[in-house]
């Protein structure tokens, strides 16, 4: 969980900067943006399938759906939806903690 968590922070930082780019380089990076945004979908959909959270199924549409809106220049539509993918797979962070502590295990 802290993984990807992380992988969506360095997201919405990458998304943050495209903005600065232009032309050929503007291609290029949002190019590479879509194959992490998939590469991390395919993180968040293998966590949702071992552990059937919908925290985690909710966070892959939301960066499917980022992708689609940085794909169309639209930094900000697509900065919200990573912002909620975070909150969603932090709210699982948060059970899976409680549960530790409710079996004593912390």
């Amino acid at each position: 969980m802290e993984r990807i968590k992380s992988q969506l922070i360095i997201a919405s930082k990458i998304l943050d900067r495209l903005h600065e780019l232009s032309g050929d380089e503007l291609v290029g990076a949002c190019k590479m943006y879509s194959f992490f945004l998939e590469a991390l979908e395919g993180e968040i959909t293998l966590a949702y399938n071992v552990l059937k959270m919908k925290d985690f199924e909710l966070a892959s549409a939301k960066v499917r759906e980022a992708a689609e809106k940085a794909h169309y220049n639209q930094y900000e539509e697509a900065m919200k939806l990573i912002a909620e993918a975070i909150s969603n797979v932090a709210s699982s962070g948060q059970w899976a903690m409680q549960t530790l502590k409710n079996n004593g295990f912390l």
